[in-house]
């Protein structure tokens, strides 16, 4: 595998070509890092830099395609990775429905891109961030993985499911070679998917950029000093996090 300094490290974003991925790699950029972006479709230009563009990659990665992960997993297991962000997301059918309503196409395609597949590229990847410790996870994770609503079935399983991988791999591995952040935000982030499942004419001056987020992930990994204990965390529209206790014990 080769080597990278951790003044210039790599990191590797899903969901990188809109909203929230693509604030994501568009910060840490701007922090030194070098970004491999993966998401369906390539990401047009939005206002980066030459310098900035210099220092994205980006792969092609459709997330509810097995073999289309195993084959860039493949290619990205020769880089030495010191993070990983996941980012896509599926929100599913525009409007909320009940889970009796949902079709076998949506079941599949939300769960196979928001859980299956991040949780085979994220096991095929360990190796990979595990080479340089300690290798950190940072997981944008989402009020429905703890705390689900109705009509939101597809979206809330597969939020949760991911959590819960995230979750079981942190306690496979000592926190001096690997770090798991889960973040959930408190506040509406504006996305496409947003966008596109409100009506005409909504109001969206209570929402908040995906810069917000962005920042915060940025921190967690780029940091210098002491860096938040590892865990799930709540993270108000100031970039404060607030951890998140979760049951470890029956």
């Amino acid at each position: 595998m080769e080597n990278l300094s951790r003044t210039a490290s790599r990191v590797l974003v899903t969901g990188a070509s809109h909203g929230i991925g693509r604030a994501v790699a568009r910060a840490l950029v701007q922090s030194g890092h070098c970004v491999v972006g993966v998401s369906r479709t390539r990401p047009e230009p939005a206002g980066e830099s030459p310098s900035e563009l210099n220092n994205i990659g980006w792969h092609r990665l459709d997330l509810s395609n097995i073999s289309d992960i195993e084959k860039c997993a493949a290619t990205l297991q020769t880089m030495v990775f010191r993070a990983v962000v996941l980012c896509a997301v599926d929100y599913g059918a525009d409007q909320r429905h009940p889970a009796a309503n949902t079709s076998a196409r949506e079941w599949q395609q939300v769960i196979g891109t928001n859980c299956v597949g991040h949780c085979i590229l994220v096991s095929q990847l360990l190796q990979n961030l595990l080479s340089d410790p300690p290798g950190i996870i940072v997981n944008l994770s989402s009020d429905v993985a703890v705390l689900p609503g109705a009509g939101r079935a597809a979206y809330a399983a597969s939020k949760a499911g991911l959590h819960a991988l995230l979750r079981a791999i942190a306690e496979e591995h000592p926190r001096d070679q690997l770090r798991v952040y889960q973040l959930i935000p408190t506040f509406q982030l504006i996305t496409n998917g947003i966008r596109r499942r409100r009506p005409a004419g909504f109001d969206f001056s209570s929402y908040v950029e995906p810069v917000a987020v962005a920042q915060v992930v940025d921190r967690l990994i780029s940091s210098s000093d002491s860096p938040a204990p590892p865990g799930t965390y709540l993270v108000d529209r100031d970039g404060t996090m607030k951890h998140y206790l979760e049951n470890t014990k029956l």
